[in-house]
């Protein structure tokens, strides 16, 4: 038990990080009781609310500590890239902002599962920086957590820094970077796998919805 993911995710963080209204705009934007496959899970943050909403959920996440505090839902412990359950499924969710994954080719990869799990007919729910997200450091509060960009800097649109989490008193850091995209570069993304731009799902345009690209 290393007490962090494969990414550097502190386990102890998702295990307490509450829901931030995702499941909610997830079962307004799709079927009810359509089973979803939900890419990167982590410890069920969100899955343990769409369960509750009726949904079936599949799990999927590259760390078995994470996977270990999911209950309820059929977990698959893979890489999301390599993943090919042989299955396809109406909904597929891949939220937590890894479309903003700085490589192209991993940006690809992520979105390639997508389109190979999806069925013809269904829609596949994507996560990322909202369309006017800048990076600060302020704090902010979420359940028992406190959570802040601690530093960053700027390269065009690459953003790289340390997230700062503190939790029960103890202070967790994470470092990441990742890329801005334009509208334009998600679009050029989803294309490259077979899939096309939907609607927004809210406001800011952080969540969005992609279908198959139809022959």
């Amino acid at each position: 038990m290393t007490g962090v993911a494969p990414d550097g995710s502190p386990v102890a963080l998702y295990a307490r990080l509450p829901p931030l209204g995702e499941p909610e705009l997830i079962h307004a934007a799709v079927p009810a009781q359509a089973e979803i496959l939900e890419l990167g899970a982590g410890a069920g943050r969100v899955t343990h609310a769409l369960l509750r909403h009726g949904h079936p959920v599949v799990a999927v996440d590259n760390s078995a500590e994470m996977l270990a505090l999911i209950d309820g839902a059929e977990t698959v412990l893979a890489d999301i890239e390599s993943l090919d359950l042989g299955r396809r499924f109406l909904v597929v969710v891949l939220a937590s902002n890894f479309i903003n994954h700085p490589d192209q080719t991993e940006r690809r990869a992520l979105l390639a599962c997508c389109a190979r799990h999806v069925r013809p007919d269904g829609q596949v729910l994507l996560q990322g920086f909202p369309r006017d997200w800048t990076p600060r450091t302020d704090w902010s509060e979420h359940g028992d957590v406190r959570l802040r960009l601690r530093s960053f800097t700027l390269d065009g649109d690459l953003v790289s820094g340390e997230m700062e989490y503190v939790v029960d008193g103890r202070q967790l850091l994470h470092d990441f970077e990742s890329r801005m995209l334009s509208a334009e570069q998600l679009d050029q993304d989803l294309a490259a796998v077979g899939l096309r731009r939907g609607r927004e799902l809210d406001d800011g345009g952080s969540w969005i919805e992609a279908v198959p690209v139809r022959s």
